[in-house]
């Protein structure tokens, strides 16, 4: 069996440690790691920098499509199956509507995190009760 030792001449010198993290740069420090942080990504700038105006298109799109999803015949389901299918589309749109709503004002990520996971559950009714 081989057993290697380490001699006084061959371990390495301690390095200075660096300045504490809180007083580092944390973009700088992402750039040397080669992380990108949300903030430096080009569509999450972007996607700040127009905020007000992509919320307002998104809120925009789902409105106009709510009114077309409330407005539309229900075609041959007209039973409560198809007032259940026409609803829940109304509702999806409208939870659209709300997450641009809110994406664009800025609110709290919780808020327009729970209108976005309202209209996924829409959509689930949507899709279960047009079987």
């Amino acid at each position: 069996m081989l057993v290697m030792t380490a001699s006084p001449d061959h371990e390495p010198e301690e390095q200075p440690t660096a300045a504490p993290a809180a007083q580092e740069d944390p973009a700088r420090s992402a750039e040397d790691s080669g992380v990108t942080s949300p903030g430096q990504r080009p569509l999450s700038r972007a996607a700040e920098r127009f905020r007000v105006p992509l919320g307002v298109l998104v809120a925009l799109l789902g409105a106009a499509l709510a009114v077309v999803f409330a407005i539309r015949p229900l075609g041959i389901d007209t039973g409560p199956r198809g007032l259940v299918t026409q609803g829940a589309g109304v509702a999806l749109w409208l939870c659209v509507v709300a997450v641009g709503v809110t994406w664009a004002l800025d609110t709290s990520r919780r808020m327009t995190n729970l209108f976005a996971l309202g209209g996924v559950a829409c959509y689930v009714l949507f899709w279960l009760s047009g079987r």
